[in-house]
């Protein structure tokens, strides 16, 4: 079967974080954007009789951990069962948070595509996926996730409930805490639960009893209290919100003493609440890049999020989205030659991983053109970025190198020859290794051009050719920086 494609998202569109509704296994995999690990190979405009590895094998692995999490079955993201086992939850937990952010899209997308694959693994291990899930920005995958797991305990509850709250999901939160107020130790969200499920009068009684014994913060004291007694509201001078100490809980809190709070300067794990139909389009569109630059957004939903309104002035953001805006219209169609607004667009972008996530939205667009045709540079670069290996490896490679030069001859050729080995050693295509190739990705990002072809041949050890190929290529376009 083929792979489908993929995309790191947030978990939900626009609509559906809305409605509080998780996303479903299967619309995850009816995002047009992750390059899968294994391929068809595209037909592209140029001909060459280069082939490229279409399939890898993936073993079904054993494994003594009969539990399994995950919104992604194995069988759809050729991700190995075991790939997590391997590692215990502090390990990981350790070698996630130290994981350098600057990668490139096709390698983050794999580690969101890990991260949601049915797995086995203890839930300590999940409650590191689930994490993981939230520092990027895919709250609705990861209150999905977490979901899977037995809520027993404070630890499982507390990411439980901040997911919940992140995605507005706080009904099935409060229900839960509720009925059983052991599972958490956070007082001030048992006062908001009762406050939420209409218990006014016990959540009265409780803040008050909490309060006198020290309790709760000042600025969340003032902000219960405020949502507690209307009239006190009134005459309650509130204080000056903290961005670096706000939590999920104070940003409900502040929302429901009727100030908002902008997501634009808090941790990522915030922005899918600017999602929302209340927000401006300002904040959505300010949002949803935040949220692709991570690969925590659906591709077309970016580009929805750009085209859904329409400019009145310019400059800063606003040239942004004229540029996304112009070019999505000369994009329609192949006759016109779209290099002026190739060129405005790719000067308004301040982030490459941008042009990344929209050219995979705009992917049969710009594969109908022809580069022999139309010799924008640009163009190509978006051809390349927008799918899986739609160009011939090594073709593609020299065009990129000769046209920029980003590599020395020297480790341009061992780049290249790395793809020419006969791989004699395997290695198992799991976390540890993907991580590590992944680190290898990063110091070839920050300068350490050698450590490319390490990262490559790590890759193709763990039989994944193509997606290596991939990597290669779009690091071609996005290290220049």
């Amino acid at each position: 079967m083929r792979v489908c494609l993929l995309i790191a998202l947030v978990g939900a569109s626009p609509i559906q974080a809305q409605n509080n509704t998780p996303i479903s296994a299967i619309e995850w995999l009816s995002q047009p954007s992750l390059a899968p690990i294994a391929e068809e190979k595209v037909t592209a405009p140029e001909t060459n009789t280069e082939k490229i590895p279409a399939q890898i094998i993936i073993s079904n692995l054993k494994t003594n951990n009969d539990e399994k999490y995950g919104l992604i079955p194995q069988e759809i993201s050729g991700i190995p069962e075991n790939f997590w086992t391997e590692i215990d939850s502090d390990t990981l937990r350790q070698l996630l948070m130290n994981q350098p952010s600057s990668n490139l899209p096709s390698a983050d997308d794999l580690l969101i595509r890990a991260l949601l694959a049915t797995t086995a693994g203890d839930t300590n291990v999940l409650i590191v996926r689930v994490e993981t899930l939230v520092d990027r920005g895919a709250v609705q995958a990861a209150f999905s996730l977490i979901k899977q797991a037995q809520i027993k305990n404070i630890q499982s509850f507390a990411l439980f409930a901040k997911t919940a709250l992140l995605t507005n999901n706080v009904e099935q939160m409060c229900v839960r805490l509720n009925s059983a107020r052991h599972l958490s130790s956070n007082d001030a969200l048992q006062v908001y639960c009762h406050l939420h499920s209409g218990s006014w009068k016990t959540a009265e009684i409780n803040f008050v009893t909490l309060k006198a014994l020290g309790a709760f913060q000042p600025t969340t004291s003032t902000l219960l209290a405020a949502s507690l007694n209307k009239e006190i509201k009134k005459n309650l001078a509130l204080p000056e919100v903290n961005l670096l100490t706000m939590t999920p809980l104070d940003f409900h809190l502040w929302n429901n003493v009727g100030e908002t709070v902008p997501t634009k300067d808090l941790p990522i794990s915030f922005a899918t609440l600017d999602l929302k139909k209340s927000s401006t389009w300002l904040e959505k569109i300010q949002a949803a890049e935040r949220l692709s630059i991570t690969g925590s957004l659906p591709a077309d939903i970016l580009l929805q999020t750009y085209n859904s309104g329409q400019v009145a002035t310019s400059g800063g953001d606003w040239d942004r989205v004229l540029a996304v805006q112009a070019l999505n219209r000369v994009l329609s169609d192949p006759i016109i030659d779209p290099s002026n607004e190739l060129n405005y667009f790719w000067e308004t972008q301040r982030d490459k991983k941008l042009i990344a996530t929209l050219s995979r939205a705009w992917s049969s667009r710009l594969l109908e053109f022809s580069t022999t045709s139309i010799d924008n540079d640009l163009l190509f670069q978006m051809q390349v970025l927008s799918r899986q290996n739609a160009f011939p490896f090594k073709m593609t490679m020299k065009r990129l190198q000769n046209n920029h030069q980003l590599l020395s001859p020297k480790v341009f050729n061992e780049v290249m020859s790395t793809f020419d080995k006969e791989i004699l050693v395997s290695k198992e295509f799991r976390a540890i290794n993907i991580l590590k190739a992944m680190r290898f990705i990063s110091k070839a990002l920050n300068g350490d051009r050698p450590a490319l072809s390490k990262a490559m041949l790590l890759y193709r050890e763990m039989g994944l050719t193509p997606l290596a190929q991939q990597l290669a290529m779009e690091f071609m376009i996005m290290g220049k920086s």
